[in-house]
């Protein structure tokens, strides 16, 4: 299975927050399932580290919106 480039740094949610995206993971319980490792440039409560499968990291939330986009690197 080929991956696309998903380049680490600083991703903007369409919402307006910041995220720096570790790279790419897997799931260990689903196998061929990739995620993508993050961590929320702002406070949140509890566990730091977030994941998302790529498929909805990259995905538009509407026509010619995307749900993230690549700011620069961290």
């Amino acid at each position: 299975m080929s991956l696309p480039d998903l380049q680490a740094g600083v991703w903007r949610h369409w919402k307006g927050q910041d995220y720096l995206v570790l790279g790419l993971g897997h799931d260990a319980d689903v196998e061929g399932r990739t995620v993508v490792v993050y961590v929320p440039l702002y406070d949140v409560p509890g566990p730091r580290l977030a994941v998302r499968t790529l498929e909805g990291f990259l995905e538009e939330v509407a026509p010619g919106v995307a749900r993230f986009a690549y700011r620069g690197p961290a």
